[in-house]
């Protein structure tokens, strides 16, 4: 019995052991793209394509570079194409890439010639080659005088947005054209289906024409409606100072957006907002946060709002925040160390329950100046701005909106290009990545998993140890840190961390997860990602089963 009871405790080593990010296979390596676009998408046949949109010096003429993996994942295709819309430069952008009919869909924003344009563009999912390209939609020239009222006079930006219904092939499209005098013109928002049809067109209504401005918010694609969230405002110059978010409805059919005023936002001061549906309790949510002062690191707070989608009424509403993870980061790094994480994503469980992910966003600025002479007189000077993302935090709630959890885990990431913003996350899904100075290295994923929610980021190995004596490395280059995953389960709020490649002390080298790109099958549980070493400039795809 003495002899047993050791070999029974061995062999139950291994189910504690097993690690929870499980590689299923990865892909020989290639050269890494350092500047440009990029994203993984995989398909619903087991297919997993690698789309990346290079940008070439020198060069004129724009590319896709498409690597197709089969459901073995071994390589089927390796190839670049040549689209026809013009050079791709950081002022365009990838509006969104998704599957609808085993093929890839992407939606190019190309700004050429000062005029926006948004291309559509169907690549095979299996030849990887082109079936269709044709350009959906279009705003007038942005000339001088219109990029003055865009930088100077308040004018939100002209732009387009696309939402894809994640559960059917349906997706719309918004486009906004601010610089119209008309403004019952400025938002049209259309829908297509699978087979890239149009189902409906309409504009956008400014209610009882009372309000100058109008910006896009989200939208949300319910039974072939399209629900589009809207913030309307004046100025004082512009009829006195009011604002009021609206919620525009497109029905099957429509050729106008029929539009109202959501009574309890009045005079909310709006930075951001998501709108989702909830299949389970078949409600509409409205996430908003909402700012309480002014500058480049405004304090608020964020609400969370239940509305009929039928009568577009409000049934509930929440002041939400993560107070288990505001108690655990005074408690690590002191008492003056409030969390002041803003919400940057929220997803949906299939029983109604979800999860709201907050991180921390801090501007830094930074001015120089060139001194001379005895006296000290500056001759230049400047001013810069750069982002630090900082602590993030998760919280669990039932269907009911009753918390059930929050998480809290320390990093700081510094980004040499970019401010993100309050929901710039949620708003990066579906999209394509920016492929820039390392900075697509610093940024999380949150696997939202059916029985399991994981979060990874990479960070250097000695900030496990750091954290619990309340300091914390910022991470400026990327060359020392390794990837690492967190399981949020259980009750402590400070999660533990491990490898997601294995020991990085063991393996004397440095890996790295571009988890910006990476892209998770719910059905499959299977979670594909970049994997690179940290010294060199190649990479490889790798598929885990969390």
């Amino acid at each position: 019995m003495r002899k047993i009871l050791p070999l029974c405790l061995l062999a139950m080593v291994p189910a504690f052991a097993f690690p929870q990010m499980k590689k299923i296979a990865e892909s020989a390596m290639f050269p890494e793209t350092e500047d440009g676009f990029g994203r993984i998408l995989q398909l619903k046949n087991g297919y997993t394509m690698l789309i990346v949109f290079p940008f070439r010096r020198g060069v004129d003429v724009p590319a896709i570079d498409i690597k197709i993996y089969d459901a073995k994942h071994k390589p089927k295709v390796s190839k670049r194409l040549v689209p026809k819309y013009g050079k791709l430069d950081h002022n365009g952008g990838i509006e969104a890439i998704f599957e609808s009919n085993g093929d890839a869909v992407l939606l190019v924003n190309d700004i050429n010639k000062r005029t926006p344009t948004l291309h559509r563009v169907v690549i095979d999912g299996v030849k990887g080659i082109f079936k269709k390209q044709d350009v959906i939609a279009t705003i007038p020239e942005v000339t001088v005088g219109k990029a003055f009222a865009l930088g100077f006079g308040g004018v939100p930006g002209p732009g387009f947005y696309v939402h894809k219904d994640p559960n059917s092939d349906l997706y719309a499209v918004t486009t906004l054209n601010s610089m119209t005098p008309d403004r019952n013109k400025r938002l049209e928002v259309a829908l297509y289906n699978g087979e890239h049809e149009e189902i409906s067109r309409g504009f956008y209504h400014s209610p009882e024409d009372k309000y100058k401005y109008l910006e896009y918010i989200d939208m949300a694609v319910v039974d072939q409606t399209v629900h589009v969230l809207g913030y309307a405002y004046n100025t004082r110059r512009s009829g006195g100072k009011e604002n009021i978010m609206v919620l525009g409805t497109l029905v099957k059919g429509d050729t106008s957006v029929d539009v109202k005023e959501l009574d309890f936002t009045h005079d909310l001061e709006l930075d951001r907002g998501l709108l989702k549906y909830n299949p389970a309790t078949e409600k509409l949510m409205m996430l908003v946060y909402v700012t309480k002062s002014k500058g480049v690191n405004p304090k608020g707070y964020t609400r969370l709002i239940y509305i009929d989608p039928a009568t577009r009424t409000q049934l509930a509403a929440d002041d939400i925040f993560p107070e288990e993870a505001d108690i655990k980061s005074r408690e690590l790094f002191g008492r003056k160390a409030d969390y002041e994480g803003r919400p940057v994503n929220f997803f949906l469980n299939a029983d109604g329950s979800f999860a709201v992910v907050y991180e921390d966003l801090g501007v830094r600025i930074w001015q120089s100046s060139t001194i001379a002479g005895s006296t000290g007189t500056s001759l230049s000077g400047g001013t810069r701005m750069n982002t630090e993302l900082k602590d993030l935090a998760v919280s669990m709630y039932d269907a009911n909106g009753k918390i059930i959890k929050s998480y809290f885990l320390p990093k700081r990431h510094y980004l040499w290009g970019g401010q993100p913003r309050a929901f710039y996350h949620a708003h990066r899904a579906g999209r394509a990545t920016r492929l820039y100075k390392g900075d697509q290295y610093k940024s999380f994923a949150f696997i939202n998993g059916k029985d399991k929610k994981i979060l990874l980021f990479n960070d250097v190995e000695e900030n496990t140890k750091r954290v619990l004596k309340g300091k914390i490395t910022t991470i400026m280059g990327v060359g020392e840190c390794d990837a690492f995953y967190f399981l949020l389960e259980g009750e402590e709020v400070l999660p533990k961390r491990e490898y997601v490649y294995g020991d990085a002390v063991k393996r004397k080298d440095h890996n790295l997860g571009l988890f910006a790109v990476g892209d998770y099958d719910p059905v499959n549980n299977l979670y594909v990602t970049i994997k690179a070493d940290a010294e060199q400039k190649n990479i490889r795809l790798i598929w885990m089963e969390p």
